[in-house]
């Protein structure tokens, strides 16, 4: 039996920040089979136990978890695996054992970890402000700390930002598995050495006051940095937008001053990357890497996002269509599993004001909501998108519960009707805002839409016959193979929460909390990169063949798969009414957008580029330099027109997300910064960014709902919409200084009742 591959599962891990000294205890949850659309139970898992001072697995325990020690949260680590590809086919856990029939022992193991935060590279461009920490080749179980450091820290060699450690945990006779620890940093801020106007900084203490001011990096959003300079395309900047990703002077939502900001210079101790394992044996050697990155915690550990990561990366593995000879029982109860995420996803927002009534005497234009961002953006006609008396958070869960019902007795084939299709996301209409999944934001400030392959696994189940016994779906193939990249991706490591995983992420949405899904496809086609919001080419390779060395500065329009297949668009343009024409289906245009484009999501839109075996496709790009929207001419069929090869997905057979489409610290360069800065004015509405609104719902006499908004600081029953004003809310600077205290977890819709503080 020889080693021939190895791999590290899971393939991708998402470790969660917390301060507490011990990490988050291993947990799952479950559906309740007598209330299928009840808050799902949080059950207690085995634990692996560390000995913090050999680093051994010195036993298990199984209890139900506290999320906080006093008050402080506890971290989410996980593991990550070691597996062989031996004379099989079949991938199984590299042990002490196996090590030891190759004549080798664990020495013969080592591990390096390269984790970065580019979050101020990602507005300035200047490499010198990316942090990264590399462990290099470690061989002993000692904790290995992280330490970033970057050249723009006031003390670069002495300056880090601890991003948390990694641990070679030490195998055993009872725990013989080869496997490493992540355990992520405290959710600590860091910042520049003096502010602005040169006082001490409230929330940045001097130990972390390590950024070099004179940089000045925190002038990225300056009138004068040369970014908005058609005629020096060489000083542009590849920004991510909004300002408000970024904790910005005085702290209060960017569109106050025209999307024009200064930050305050904050970063985070977020951050993703690789880990790596080499192992020498009979002369060869072998390597596999994995993902991790470092994410806030869940605050809602059960419940999920009507759209995840899992969902995303299953219509990378599968494509955008589910199979004909798919089982029946298998299409209906993942259907069922995601009207049951939208109901569980809706039962938190406040679907009144999120509809754009006017609330409690404010109009609709005074509320955060899709209707008021829609008419800031494109100058909409602002009002409802349902008619204000008919809707309430308890009314749209009734709504649901239908849904799900006559889903589960194969009565709802009209339902795919009410589902937004990717192309819709623009459509302003009253018509197009009404689709499901509504009041949502999702990538780019457009509409949320499920991906392609959760809509047509909705199709499928809605088509299936009525009146058939409803069975148990049987269980899908889970058997490790290299080439079964579903079951590598959902590989369930031992003592590894279910946060650690995939299906707790929100995925492609503006921007996430976890990761930015859409960095992942900027280098889809090979030589060029494509900004992830508008699909600007923001940079050329230098090894391009000379028809593609002009094409910086132009926007990409459309892809042309070869033959009969797709023309895929990348803009379409926003339709909806006026204020002259209220009741028309105008496209919408303003100064800065003449056209009224708006760009489609890359997760739907070039899902089927991955599915088409062919070696290139076409893309067309404006003809001439469009740095902005206001310069893109469309429709257009002047247009320069280029064959790509398409980059693979993954890894060659692993399910790991490939490196040369995004390297260390780019998965979460596009996030906010600091993190904390996504709860007030996320623009998300609300849980595209992961983050709770209405909370401690109850049923009124009126048939009505009452409860409070989760950044309340008193919990009255009189909810408080979100206003950046508004004193009776938790600001941006108690976020920044005290955020473990005043973010409650959620369990069962309500406060956790454990946490007391």
């Amino acid at each position: 039996m020889t080693i021939r591959e190895l791999r590290i599962l899971p393939p991708f891990a998402i470790g969660r920040l917390g301060s507490a000294p011990e990490p988050l205890d291993n947990f799952t949850i479950e559906d309740d089979p007598d209330h299928p659309l009840g808050f799902r139970r949080i059950k207690g898992a085995p634990t692996l136990v560390v000995d913090e001072a050999t680093g051994e697995i010195r036993g298990t325990r199984e209890e139900t978890p506290t999320f906080k020690q006093g008050k402080q949260i506890r971290p989410v680590a996980p593991f990550l695996e070691v597996f062989a590809l031996t004379d099989g086919d079949a991938l199984k856990p590299l042990t002490l054992d196996l090590l030891r029939n190759h004549d080798v022992d664990e020495s013969a193991i080592a591990w390096r970890v390269v984790v970065a935060n580019r979050k101020v590279f990602r507005r300035t461009g200047n490499r010198d402000d990316i942090v990264t920490a590399d462990t290099k080749y470690f061989f002993d179980h000692a904790p290995r700390q992280l330490q970033g450091h970057c050249t723009n820290f006031v003390r670069p060699a002495d300056d880090f930002i601890d991003f948390g450690h990694v641990r070679f945990i030490k195998p055993t006779g009872e725990f013989p598995e080869i496997r490493l620890r992540f355990t992520p940093a405290k959710g600590l801020i860091y910042g520049p050495n003096k502010t602005q106007d040169g006082k001490p900084d409230r929330v940045i203490p001097d130990e972390r006051a390590i950024y070099d001011a004179s940089k000045g990096w925190r002038d990225f959003g300056s009138d004068d940095d040369g970014s908005e300079n058609d005629a020096k395309s060489d000083t542009f900047h590849n920004e991510t937008l909004p300002p408000a990703l970024y904790a910005i002077s005085s702290p209060a939502p960017s569109w106050l001053h025209h999307n024009v900001a200064i930050s305050r210079g904050y970063l985070d101790d977020a951050c993703d990357g690789f880990v790596e394992v080499r192992l020498t044996v009979g002369g060869n050697e072998l390597t596999a890497t994995a993902r991790i990155c470092a994410a806030p915690p869940a605050l809602v550990p059960d419940s999920l996002f009507v759209r995840t990561l899992a969902d995303d990366l299953d219509q990378v593995i599968h494509g955008p269509t589910v199979p004909d000879d798919e089982p029946d029982a298998v299409t209906r109860a993942r259907a069922e599993d995601i009207v049951r995420r939208a109901y569980e996803t809706v039962r938190f927002m406040n679907v009144a004001v999120m509809n754009g009534n006017n609330f409690k005497g404010r109009p609709a234009l005074a509320l955060d909501s899709m209707p008021e961002e829609e008419a800031a953006d494109t100058q909409r006609a602002i009002r409802p998108v349902m008619a204000p008396g008919t809707v309430d958070t308890l009314a749209i869960m009734t709504l649901h519960e239908q849904v799900f019902a006559a889903l589960r007795g194969r009565a709802a084939p009209w339902f795919l009707r009410l589902l937004r299709q990717p192309n819709e996301v623009a459509d302003f209409t009253d018509r197009g805002r009404r689709k499901m999944p509504a009041l949502m934001c999702g990538a780019d400030n457009n509409y949320l839409a499920l991906t392609r392959r959760q809509i047509d696994t909705i199709r499928k189940a809605g088509e299936q016959a009525p009146f058939e016994v409803a069975g148990r779906a049987p269980p899908q193939p889970t058997a490790l193979t290299p080439r079964n990249l579903s079951a590598q991706l959902r590989y369930k490591a031992a003592g590894n929460p279910i946060s650690s995983r995939p299906v707790t992420s929100v995925a492609n949405c503006c921007p996430g909390l976890e990761v930015d899904f859409r960095a992942v496809w900027r280098r889809m086609f090979k030589g060029i990169v494509l900004r992830e919001y508008d699909s600007l080419v923001v940079e050329v390779d230098d090894d391009c063949d000379p028809s593609k060395k002009t094409l910086e500065g132009h926007r990409l329009l459309r892809v042309l798969l070869p033959g009969d297949g797709d023309c895929i668009p990348m803009l379409t343009q926003i339709k909806g009414p006026t204020s002259s024409d209220p009741s028309g289906e105008m496209i919408l245009t303003t100064d800065m957008n003449p056209s009224g484009l708006a760009a489609l999501e890359w997760s739907n839109a070039l899902a089927s580029i991955l599915q088409y075996k062919g070696p290139t496709v076409r893309c067309e790009f404006t003809r001439e330099k469009a740095w902005e929207l206001s310069d893109v001419q469309y429709p257009s069929d002047d247009v320069i027109s280029v064959e790509f090869e398409v980059r693979s997905f993954f890894d060659d057979e692993t399910a790991v997300i490939s490196k040369v489409l995004a390297d260390a610290g780019e998965l979460t360069q596009g996030l906010c910064s600091p993190w904390q800065n996504d709860y007030r004015e996320c623009s998300c509405y609300y849980w595209a960014s992961a983050r709770p609104d209405y909370v401690n719902v109850e049923p009124t006499t009126s048939g009505l709902s009452r409860g409070d908004n989760w950044l309340q600081k008193k919990r009255t029953g009189d909810y408080v919409p979100d206003d950046y004003a508004d004193s009776r809310l938790i600001d941006y600077d108690d976020l920044f200084l005290d955020w473990e205290h005043l973010l409650k977890f959620q369990i069962g819709g309500r406060d956790d009742t454990k946490d007391k503080e």
